[in-house]
């Protein structure tokens, strides 16, 4: 099932779907990413960092089929050569 999930989301590595569960016709998929990736800050410098720490955020997706859809992910936060933490965002929040 959760490669179906992850075709249908179009969820590249280093992320992948660690569960999936329905709650009262809501589908909760859970995503992590690959312990010990490294992440790059776009907006500063092209320099990769592996997680400081994470942050639980949920985002709402479209249904599938008739359920609600909820993505459950683990989103890494950095902290930069200059001390700055920053939050990583995945390529299919928004």
């Amino acid at each position: 099932m959760q490669d179906l999930f992850t075709q249908a989301l179009g969820i590249n590595s280093p992320w992948f779907i660690k569960d999936v569960s329905f709650d009262n016709k809501q589908l909760n998929i859970h995503i992590d990413f690959k312990k010990g990736t490294k992440f790059t800050d776009s907006s500063a410098d092209t320099k990769a960092y592996t997680a400081y720490d994470t942050k639980a955020k949920t985002y709402r997706h479209m249904n599938f089929f008739e359920h609600e859809c909820h993505l459950h992910v683990r989103v890494p936060r950095i902290k930069r050569d200059d001390g700055r933490v920053k939050m990583i965002l995945p390529p299919f929040a928004g």
